[in-house]
């Protein structure tokens, strides 16, 4: 599968976390996107980081990551209006909005565990790849 995948955090987090329920669909996910361009926002990231700076193993983690080729891409001024848009019609959260307001912005597929992200992408005519029955 080729194109754009835009990541949100669960999907990283399930895959660098072997005890996590999603993992095996998180690899699945990143072995099928691998000829894609993955993407994840700044704001994505850093709530990735956000467990393993904890553990004191931030750059283990990163390292553990590097080979996956994702690009982080910022969340612009401009992307304001947008983004308070959606957050005001939907019932996302604001890490939420930006994720999938990055896979709109982009024409890109949304990768998630989240029942409530994939629904609304779903909704707004985004392209979910995430685990059945999540």
């Amino acid at each position: 599968m080729a194109g754009v995948v835009v990541l949100d955090a669960s999907a990283l987090i399930a895959l660098h976390d072997s005890n996590d329920r999603h993992h095996s669909w998180a690899r699945g996910m990143f072995v099928d996107t691998i000829a894609a361009s993955l993407v994840m926002s700044v704001l994505t990231y850093a709530e990735v980081l956000v467990h393993p700076t904890r553990a004191g193993k931030v750059a283990e983690f990163q390292r553990s990551i590097d080979g996956l080729g994702i690009e982080i891409v910022t969340v612009a001024a401009d992307d304001g209006p947008a983004l308070a848009q959606l957050r005001a019609s939907t019932s996302l959260k604001m890490p939420d909005v930006i994720v999938l307001h990055s896979a709109a912005r982009l024409g890109a597929s949304l990768a998630t565990t989240d029942r409530g992200l994939a629904a609304e992408a779903a909704a707004q005519g985004v392209r979910v790849l995430g685990p059945r029955g999540a």
